[in-house]
């Protein structure tokens, strides 16, 4: 649900896997094991390439533009946020044997779960049973029943709680539909490295906030990227608002 921009250094000529390598866990046995999975092969040519940046590969680069976009949004990087949510999960008449399940499975949670660890338990719930949600503190209110109002140029710091004492609490790749932001921090720690997202991971137990530059007018979505949380009921509605038109 993140995507990145990289450069690869080919240094030979022949097939290249790019892979998915993830350190997944078995929560019945207690143990860690490593899975890959190949997602695609890179044809590297026997051809060199021309003109070649092999010598500068290894170079940091910096982006100019993106820095001095980013310092006009630094003003806004201390001050108190404008909208809290908090990640949860509601569950209701699941079969006896998934509850059991769960709560062994429950024991130990990683922040971050890479592989899907209980697949018959996905299968055997419906949305009805399990309701994640995104519940606004301040109000109570929860999924679409929150509707944020903001006006383009609107610069909001949202901040996102990820409740580890949620029945089975999981990651949540958060996504803002037309918008763009910043991850500023993570449990009180600074980012080091700003980049703008749409999309981002709340681990269990974490607190993010995000800086989301209401750029683009229209109505829209923010919502958890996993399709079954989001097909659950995992998001909420806002509006930005055009400038008004003064004749």
């Amino acid at each position: 649900a993140e995507r990145y921009v990289v450069e690869v250094l080919f240094p030979e000529s022949g097939a290249v896997a790019i892979t998915n390598t993830i350190q997944a866990i078995d929560h019945f046995r207690g143990e860690f094991y490593t899975h890959v999975d190949t997602l695609a092969l890179a044809m590297v040519g026997e051809t060199p390439a021309s003109p070649d940046y092999s010598s500068s590969f290894s170079e940091l680069k910096t982006n100019p533009a993106v820095s001095a976009d980013l310092a006009s949004f630094r003003d806004h990087f201390d001050r108190p946020p404008d909208k809290f949510l908090t990640l949860s999960l509601r569950v209701r008449n699941l079969p006896i044997p998934i509850m059991l399940s769960m709560e062994i499975d429950t024991l130990y949670v990683p922040p971050i779960e890479w592989n899907d660890a209980m697949p018959m338990m996905n299968w055997l719930s419906t949305g009805a049973q399990v309701e994640w949600v995104l519940r606004e503190p301040d109000t109570g209110l929860e999924n679409m029943d929150i509707h944020w109002d903001f006006q383009v140029g609107d610069v909001v710091k949202v901040r996102i709680f990820n409740d580890p004492r949620t029945f089975h609490p999981m990651q949540h790749p958060i996504h803002f539909h037309g918008q763009r932001f910043l991850v500023l921090e993570t449990d009180g720690l600074r980012n080091q490295h700003l980049v703008w997202k749409d999309t981002a991971t709340i681990p269990v137990g974490s607190t993010v906030d995000f800086l989301v530059d209401m750029s683009n007018p229209g109505d829209w979505m923010a919502h958890c990227h996993i399709a079954e949380h989001l097909s659950s009921g995992m998001m909420l509605g806002f509006s930005v608002k055009p400038p008004p038109i003064y004749r």
